[in-house]
């Protein structure tokens, strides 16, 4: 649960970090939720089939799954948008910095 709302909180900052991207504030709930369904069902999937270019590319083409399973996510929930697939993949390299700082910062013990 605190996973799910780290995630919301980093949607929300790339959201005020980059203009290609629009978040409605109804539809934040909504958008990690889904991100959350497209990373746990989508995105292994792709990794698996991708495999062969993924090894070619010494692992760049992660980058690329990313942005694509983020765009997907956009794409699926009405009230947000993502301009291009460059962005995409631009904005989920930031997220993970972004959710993992924030994630580094709520488990200190």
């Amino acid at each position: 649960m605190k996973r799910l709302f780290l995630n919301g909180v980093s949607l929300w900052i790339i959201d005020y970090l980059f203009a290609g991207i629009v978040i409605s504030g109804e539809s934040l709930i909504a958008l990690t939720l889904i991100l959350a369904l497209c990373n746990a069902l989508v995105k292994p999937v792709l990794e698996f089939f991708s495999f062969p270019l993924t090894f070619l590319s010494l692992g760049l083409f992660t980058l690329v799954i990313n942005g694509a399973v983020l765009s997907l996510a956009f794409s699926l929930v009405s009230g947000a948008y993502v301009s291009s697939l460059g962005t995409a993949i631009i904005a989920s390299i930031a997220l993970s910095f972004v959710n993992g700082m924030l994630s580094d910062m709520f488990d200190r013990k």
